[in-house]
């Protein structure tokens, strides 16, 4: 069995993921699509592929090279399109001609993002030839086919209206050698004697279903997820069905953050409340986390009950808390170039706070910056005092935008003194939650870790080896995902989609996501 996968295509509506990256390259559950098609390829027995290739082919390429690296039984062919701008995939298609013209093959468009399972069923089944159909939905979007009562397909085409329909092509097609002779005659026509570059490969199948006796019927896959990815919606969906994070019911405990996550200044981000109760109703034990050293705990508790969320001082971590646990046992004085909040909440655990001749200098989340504090600090550091940054976050998000957070008054400092901090607490630091792990018994795959930020929250469950999910509501873009080499569990929108993740609404959920992603 062959197969060929069709990649030429640039995926305009995905800009700007897609400026610098072919659509079958962009990645879900950190993985590109292409890559993905290839081990379903592999894994359902498919042993020669042939990769079309176009805009930003080298992408292509080296996706190919790495997944034949991995599979060694899995033989790729590349070849390339020079003309993909002003092509459609019926061009692309009779690229592969002198791959499988005349014989036994599997076709699907490479922005296609599908369980291995849909793609084994189409290749197992009796069929001849056929359309992986998914008969349990109706979408603009998708390809649709029409079937007399052999279910043989009688008619294909975006346009077949919903009660002529018999279901949706998830653009994976399975042609036997006969049904291959006629396509390519079809494109050969409709491309050298016709000169028409600009078709879809279903125009050339409907003309061979509606005129020529042929053996295509549909191969029911419904019960199977798939995403055929032409836009961020579809990409939004694509990034939760195959999310590979594990039901959030079956874990210990979750650890959110806090700005840009739960809220965003004085407001909940979406049904984040509703989500923390029902974990806690799973059994699920919930804590917050932020590395905002401006407060401390007490006004985040009160905050977060004002909200609507319970909480207590308990389940709740801040940077100051590594901080404090650093200085402790420290007789020296420390400057404090913070807010009042945090240099009581250092006072409070019997820290001297001073500016007489400092040892350590304290760099937080200050709101109440002035020059003086400033100036200082500074002058401190370059006495000699340890320079201590309370965490490395460079801005904070608020409903207005993106505000410099304490990474970026610590830069000043840094600029100021040519100093680098000494040490650096809070998130990405695994001692942030590592105590709780250790004082409570859980392990890292019982718990998850869920906030806005790559390099902090997704960061510190890297490196604590827990799951994690990135929500786009603060500091993280879909973009930025893509460059990173920081890969979430999860890519959500928002907190609300945590309920796709507990057991008992997960078969709705999930049906209610293709359906959204789809209409």
């Amino acid at each position: 069995m062959r197969g060929v996968i069709l990649s030429a295509g640039i995926g305009s509506r995905l800009r700007p993921l897609t400026l610098h990256k072919p659509k079958s390259c962009v990645t879900v559950d950190g993985e590109s699509l292409l890559a993905r098609q290839l081990r379903a390829y592999d894994d359902a027995g498919v042993s020669h592929v042939t990769v079309i290739a176009g805009y930003l082919a080298e992408h292509v390429k080296t996706v190919c090279t790495a997944v034949g690296n991995q599979r060694p039984n899995l033989d790729i062919t590349v070849r390339t399109s020079e003309v993909y701008a002003n092509t459609d995939n019926m061009y692309s298609l009779s690229l592969a001609a002198e791959d499988v013209a005349g014989e036994e093959f599997v076709l699907s468009n490479g922005d296609v993002a599908f369980d291995p399972g849909l793609l084994r069923t189409l290749v197992e089944s009796d069929a001849d030839s056929a359309v992986a159909c998914d008969t349990a939905q109706f979408s603009d979007e998708a390809m649709k086919v029409s079937v007399d009562e052999t279910e043989r397909i009688t008619h294909i085409d975006k346009g077949v209206p919903e009660e002529a329909a018999h279901g949706s092509s998830t653009d994976v097609y399975r042609f036997s050698a006969a049904f291959s002779t006629m396509l390519f005659e079809e494109i050969t026509k409709t491309i050298d004697r016709e000169n028409d570059y600009c078709e879809w490969t279903e125009v050339a199948i409907d003309r061979i279903v509606r005129n020529r006796n042929h053996d295509l019927t549909a191969v029911d896959v419904s019960d199977y997820s798939w995403v055929e990815i032409d836009d961020f919606s579809d990409l939004q969906s694509a990034d939760i069905l195959f999310s590979s994070l594990s039901s959030l019911d079956s874990k210990e405990a979750i650890f959110f953050d806090l700005d840009g996550t739960i809220y965003l200044d004085d407001d909940l981000v979406d049904d984040a409340k509703a989500r923390v109760e029902s974990l806690r109703e799973s059994g699920v034990d919930v804590y917050f986390l932020t590395n905002n050293s401006s407060r401390w705990k007490d006004d985040y508790v009160a905050k977060l009950n004002e909200l609507g969320v319970d909480c207590d001082t308990e389940n709740l971590l801040l940077s100051t808390d590594g901080v404090i646990q650093y200085l402790r046992d420290e007789d020296d004085e420390v400057y404090v170039l913070g807010t009042t909040a945090m240099r009581d909440a250092l006072a409070e655990h019997g820290i001297e706070i001073g500016d007489d001749d400092p040892e350590h200098v304290v760099v937080g989340f200050d709101t109440e910056l002035t020059y003086e504090k400033a100036r200082n600090a500074t002058l401190a550091i370059r006495d000699g005092a340890t320079f201590l940054l309370a965490h490395p976050d460079a801005v904070c998000p608020t409903a207005a935008g993106m505000v410099p957070d304490c990474g970026s008054i610590g830069a000043l400092i840094e600029r100021a003194t040519d100093r680098r901090p000494d040490r650096i607490f809070g998130k990405p630091n695994a001692e942030m939650i590592q105590h709780v792990l250790d004082k409570n018994g859980y392990t890292p795959d019982e718990v998850v870790v869920v906030g806005d930020r790559l390099e902090t929250d997704v960061q510190l469950a890297e490196n604590v080896g827990c799951e994690s999910v990135c929500v786009l509501t603060g500091d993280a873009t879909r973009p930025d995902i893509e460059r990173s080499d920081i890969s979430p569990t999860l890519v959500a929108p928002s907190v609300a989609v945590l309920d796709q993740f507990v057991s008992a609404s997960s078969e709705a959920n999930a049906q209610r996501i293709i359906d959204e992603g789809t209409s």
